[in-house]
């Protein structure tokens, strides 16, 4: 295992984009949204939508596209669409399962934090068969929190026994590596096509997130060699 992180006494990792390959999923549920109201989405759709809010997705379909429903209803079905994708579709990343089951091996806690909705993310673990592996899971609605905030990962260390100082967080989202990193933990850091994004210009996310985290890995089968 990668020295940088071989030390650890507990492990954190986020979902999305970490554990598992979700975020094509995000991309494409506005237009099945649309499709499934018999309307046609604007090829650059996901770019208009993906930094709005759900209810503010809602509105801008009621005024871009004439979905004659409310805000409410709207937010529900894609809520529908959301947790069928997670139910159904959403697969493991590369080698997570095998650094799962090493961490357990070695007797390592595991802590879930994560943005997702818990009944999409229980839903999505029982399914792959490792909801198992963690001690705790956090949500940050659970907790009225974002990872913005380093209060997810804090808590989510203290309730497996183990301090911020030895404790690893996996991610693929520049705020949250900053965020972790900035609070004392280690960081372990892996790539998901979504790092190509350029949210900070000039440089691309992935390109940040090389120059804070304490590791970066492509998959988790990297983290699992030694240097």
């Amino acid at each position: 295992m990668r020295r940088e992180i071989s030390a650890m006494k507990c492990a954190i990792f986020d979902m999305d984009g970490t554990l598992v390959d979700s975020m094509p999923m995000w991309h494409t549920v506005a237009d099945k949204y649309l499709l499934q109201n018999k309307r046609t989405p604007e090829e650059d759709l996901w770019d208009r939508v993906k930094r709005l809010t759900e209810t503010e997705t809602a509105d801008y379909f009621i005024e871009r596209y004439g979905i004659e429903k409310s805000r409410e209803k709207i937010c529900g079905e894609i809520e529908d669409i959301i947790f069928r994708e997670y139910n159904e579709n959403v697969g493991l990343k590369e080698g997570a399962l095998d650094f799962l089951e090493t961490l357990r091996t070695r007797n390592i806690p595991i802590a879930l934090a994560t943005a997702t909705n818990r009944t999409c993310v229980i839903a999505c673990l029982e399914r792959l068969g490792i909801i198992d592996f963690f001690t705790v899971i956090h949500t940050c609605l659970d907790l009225n929190t974002s990872k913005h905030l380093p209060y997810i990962f804090e808590k989510s260390a203290a309730d497996c026994g183990c301090k911020v100082s030895e404790t690893a967080v996996f991610e693929d989202a520049l705020h949250c590596i900053r965020t972790a990193k900035n609070a004392g933990f280690t960081v372990a850091a892996l790539y998901d096509a979504s790092s190509g994004e350029i949210t900070e210009p000039p440089l691309s996310d992935w390109q940040r997130i090389t120059q804070i985290a304490d590791v970066c890995a492509q998959n988790f089968n990297e983290l699992l060699k030694d240097n």
